[in-house]
């Protein structure tokens, strides 16, 4: 097992200009967490002297820690290990890229509901106050930078383009500072002269990327049109955050965030009103599968769903043979994923099954259409998937709900729980699912080291190594 200094390297989380950033674990404690080790790329060390370099890696460092806000990522050591310098930080397995989907930046990606989108947004703004109010201007604020934590939170993180207020630094000029498509025009141009609004800029972008699934710059159409839950009060905001000249943006972050809050309000408003209006009145929409029209699989709304033991008023002795599903779990490699779990290029179903869920009592959901017992909620903490597995063995020892032959589920059974986006009246269903475990381990494996996962709010499937931390939530036949 490779070693940086003491610590054992467990994986390669990935990897910039500055350096690459590592999965790691402490010695004795075994403890996770992410180092990033400066290891410049060939042409940033043959452009900029070594000394330069150490000192913008010491700078960031020092920047990070600086910083002591809950939506801003913590810097927990800083050293060196024979020639080259390090900085560790709190590991989290997810980001906002890996929930939307994003491998390059002008790719479509995965659609993110409003009411995910519009928080973690807000959060970012606020982390950005803190930033903006120690005068330091981020420059690279982009989804895989802002970490998701394991109470579904964000962190910002990557200090390496960071900037403060009045300061110039010497690069050379072919260096780009920024990504493509989050950098303002005025970065592009300048990136040593930029101010606040930069950040504002890409955040903007960020979050018309998560209600859309485009690039602004790509789809040249105003959000409202590619989103129906969108009207035109959210074309107005994105103008304003998009717009080319500086002056015409929000002066600083917390006036975006009160406006954004605003359009969330809106948004709760319009629901409450769909959700009131008798259901023969709405259009109904023939191309949803009936799966929409089932409790929805995903974050429990407060009062969730329960029943008298005789659910939708079938008993169970009335629950048909039902359709099979894959129980024993496999290897799949990446290249053999999508086509063995038959997912679309954002590695979520084809197609959906119309499930036919009960509550024989508090902690079970049954599904008569596969036969499956589930937990209705889950682990209260993410765990190792080892742990995952350790949970399992004792819930089988206590004989959680009376039976004994629980077990992880196969990616295949999770996505009996996946639906498909929330349209109109779906968005007044009540799921019955615990809201709280959202990432999900599966029993397959990946490879040796491994495993994959559903994200069961937005119904893909990923992978992670056995170390990542997510949910479990238990399965086991009827039959």
């Amino acid at each position: 097992m490779k070693k940086i200094g003491r610590f054992t390297i467990t994986g390669l989380l990935g990897k910039g200009g500055m350096g690459r950033v590592y999965k790691i674990a402490y010695p004795v404690t075994k403890k996770i967490a992410a180092l990033k080790l400066l290891e410049p790329s060939s042409l940033l060390a043959g452009l900029t002297p070594e000394k330069a370099l150490e000192e913008m890696f010491t700078k960031e460092a020092v920047t990070m820690a600086a910083i002591r806000h809950p939506h801003v990522v913590d810097i927990l050591d800083f050293g060196r290990t024979g020639n080259q310098l390090y900085y560790i930080m709190d590991y989290f397995c997810n980001n906002l890229g890996t929930l939307m989907g994003e491998s390059f930046e002008e790719d479509d990606t995965r659609v993110v509901p409003i009411e995910k989108a519009v928080p973690y947004t807000t959060q970012i703004l606020r982390g950005l106050v803190c930033l903006h109010f120690s005068g330091i201007i981020h420059r690279d604020i982009k989804p895989a930078n802002m970490l998701i934590t394991d109470l579904d939170t964000v962190k910002i993180c990557d200090f390496g383009l960071s900037l403060r207020q009045g300061e110039r630094l010497k690069r050379h000029g072919s260096i780009r500072v920024g990504s493509p498509y989050y950098a303002a025009p005025e970065q592009e141009a300048d990136p040593d002269n930029v101010d606040v609004t930069a950040d504002l800029y890409a955040v903007g972008i960020m979050l018309y990327k998560m209600l859309t699934g485009r690039l602004p710059q790509k789809s040249g159409s105003p959000a409202s049109q590619m989103n129906p839950d969108l009207d035109v009060s959210w074309d107005r905001f994105f103008a304003k955050a998009l717009d080319p000249d500086p002056a015409g943006r929000f002066p600083g972050a917390d006036t975006m965030c009160r406006d954004l809050e605003g359009l969330a309000r809106a948004w709760k408003t319009k629901k409450e009103q769909i959700c009131s209006m008798p259901a023969e009145l709405e259009q109904k929409n023939d191309h949803v599968p009936k799966k929409a029209q089932q409790p929805k699989a995903g974050p429990a709304a407060s009062g969730r769903e329960k029943s008298d033991g005789q659910g939708s008023g079938h008993p169970a002795s009335d629950i048909k043979k039902p359709a099979p599903v894959r129980a024993v779990p496999g290897k799949i490699p990446l290249n053999k994923a999508r086509a063995f779990f038959d997912l679309d290029r954002f590695m979520q179903p084809r197609r959906y099954i119309a499930n036919d869920f009960f509550v024989p009592s508090d902690g079970l959901v049954h599904d008569r259409h596969t036969g499956l017992v589930w937990q209705q909620s889950g682990t209260w903490f993410p765990v190792t998937w080892f742990q995952a597995k350790t949970y399992v063995k004792q819930l089988n020892f206590r004989q959680f709900g009376g039976y004994t032959a629980w077990r992880l589920p196969t990616i295949h059974e999770l996505l009996t729980l996946a639906v498909p986006p929330a349209k109109g009246r779906d968005h007044c269903i009540s799921p019955i699912f615990d809201a709280e475990q959202k990432w999900l381990w599966g029993a397959d494996k990946s490879t040796f080291v491994s495993a994959w996962y559903m994200n069961l709010e937005m119904g893909f499937v990923g992978r992670n190594d056995f170390t990542g931390f997510y949910h479990v939530k238990a399965v086991c036949s009827a039959f």
